[in-house]
């Protein structure tokens, strides 16, 4: 389930998250700050037709989705993400959201990398996005 997250920063007016930490248990990766993170949700249901046409629709929940953007990461941190991703699974992420710090247990896509390139002689890639989904629904 989704739950308040440790190791965040104190921000005027409430508490911020400058950045997102993902981790199977026994590794973790701690991503740069965001440029953007789009927290939303996907409903879960099931839809049947009746003999009459109507539509019947059963919600079961929502399942929280977390998109986040990065204009720059570094070259090492994205290979310690995808070794990570390797172990396949779920994992556990700590991430902002519009109620504060959260954290849950996500499905996690492999990034979308954007350009290869150096910033200060520091290999880089810009434009990267990553696609989280909750494993459980609320």
């Amino acid at each position: 389930s989704i739950r308040p997250a440790e190791g965040h920063q104190e921000a005027k007016g409430g508490l911020a998250m400058t950045q997102i930490t993902i981790s199977n248990g026994t590794t973790s990766v701690t991503m740069p700050r965001t440029k953007k993170v789009e927290v939303g949700g996907e409903e879960v249901g099931k839809s049947r037709t009746m003999a009459s046409g109507k539509v019947i629709k059963r919600i079961i929940g929502t399942r929280a989705t977390v998109i986040a953007k990065w204009d720059a990461i570094p070259a090492e941190t994205i290979t310690s993400l995808l070794l990570l991703l390797k172990s396949g699974g779920f994992f556990s992420v700590s991430y902002p959201s519009p109620s504060g710090d959260s954290a849950g247990t996500f499905s996690i896509g492999y990034p979308t990398l954007g350009i290869f390139g150096f910033v200060n002689g520091a290999p880089v890639w810009h434009d990267v996005t990553l696609r989280m989904e909750a494993q459980e629904v609320s």
